[in-house]
């Protein structure tokens, strides 16, 4: 819209030069090289709105917090509830949160679990300042010796104020119980 408005501007001030052609050389010279002046402001205008960012800092990012609020151990499983707060300046779009026990690698290493528990209960967008209430599921089908489930790791993949790739994070590690 305001792109529409700015051509119309411009082809309303080009009309105005062709109608001012009528006088001499230098006249014609000033108005043609203020025509351009203008032209060239209103592109940089144009280019510098299109690419206004986030700002994203990696500060930010810490400002995105996860915490258990309860844990329920069930004979079929542990249930978690989790909060998730938006402490940053940012609209956090279409994200997902995960939740996995480390495995144990040998007597004093931990690798991350491939098998992870998505927590349900999410939103489309979080807005700054904004907790949400998460739960999670995670059944008792892991062998208690290879995996440590006194220690939750957590994962959350989503977007910062729009969902396109260059906004895209991850953050991922921690122990939630903790």
């Amino acid at each position: 819209m305001a792109i529409s408005v700015n051509v119309s501007g411009v082809l309303l001030v080009w009309k105005m030069v062709q109608e001012c052609m009528g006088g001499s050389i230098m006249r014609k010279r000033v108005i043609i090289l203020t025509f351009i002046i203008l032209c060239i402001s209103l592109g940089g205008v144009i280019i510098g709105c299109s690419k206004i960012s986030t700002n994203l800092q990696p500060e930010d990012m810490d400002k995105i917090k996860l915490e258990v609020v309860s844990k329920s151990e069930l004979p079929e499983g542990i249930s978690y509830a989790i909060k998730l707060k938006n402490g940053s300046s940012f609209l956090i779009k279409q994200n997902s949160v995960y939740i996995s026990y480390p495995v144990r690698n040998g007597n004093s290493g931990y690798i991350s679990n491939k098998a992870k528990v998505e927590a349900v209960g999410n939103k489309l967008d979080i807005r700054p300042g904004e907790e949400i209430t998460l739960s999670a599921f995670i059944p008792n089908v892991f062998e208690s010796n290879k995996v440590d489930q006194s220690r939750l790791q957590y994962e959350i993949k989503g977007y910062i104020n729009e969902v396109k790739d260059s906004s895209h994070f991850e953050q991922s590690g921690g122990d939630l119980l903790r």
